[in-house]
């Protein structure tokens, strides 16, 4: 009974997802799990990890250069703050668009916190 109770709660907070690699990445993350000392799961989890917020940085800039979407929100995509994203912004010397608006918006919320 201990073991059936393991399983559903497993199954409540993980899903399992089965994917085909090609022979030369298996051989990359073989080397990484061995660098790093770490099992395959949780290697492959973290690398998803690191690759997710990766592409979810880049459809961050993309949106923003081409004006789709404000400075703020594109910080909030990329699920960092603001002045990160402005950092990362100039690293890349991206033209900043910044409303004064969005600045004092930024500062309010900023208030809000040491209230």
């Amino acid at each position: 009974m201990k073991f059936k109770n393991f399983w559903t709660k497993v199954k409540n907070i993980a899903n399992k997802i089965s994917i085909i690699i090609p022979e030369e990445l298996k051989r990359e993350i073989d080397y990484l799990k061995d660098y790093f000392e770490e099992d395959q799961s949780s290697l492959v989890r973290r690398l998803l990890r690191i690759g997710i917020k990766s592409e979810k940085l880049e459809i961050a800039f993309k949106l923003y250069v081409d004006g789709k979407i404000s400075l703020g929100r594109s910080a909030e995509l990329a699920n960092i703050s603001i002045w990160e994203m402005i950092d990362l912004i100039y690293g890349r010397k991206i033209a900043l668009k910044y409303k004064l608006s969005e600045a004092r918006e930024e500062i309010d919320k900023i208030l809000k916190r040491y209230e």
